[in-house]
């Protein structure tokens, strides 16, 4: 099965609905990837307004 991503929150999961945001269908149309292991300390996550580790694309049509 082929990686998706979430519309909304940008979570990449392998399933067809999003398991953060309950969102479906994902996208398999997504490019970019940045893993969050510490969403408290990290400007990224900031930036992206993330609040839980995880694997995020960085941009999904």
């Amino acid at each position: 099965m082929t990686e998706k991503a979430c519309p909304k929150c940008h979570l990449i999961s392998n399933k067809n609905v999003c398991p953060k945001c309950k969102i479906s269908p994902l996208s398999d149309d997504f490019s970019g990837l940045v893993i969050i292991l510490d969403p408290e300390n990290s400007l990224i996550a900031k930036a992206m307004d993330i609040k839980e580790k995880g694997r995020y694309a960085l941009r999904v049509r």
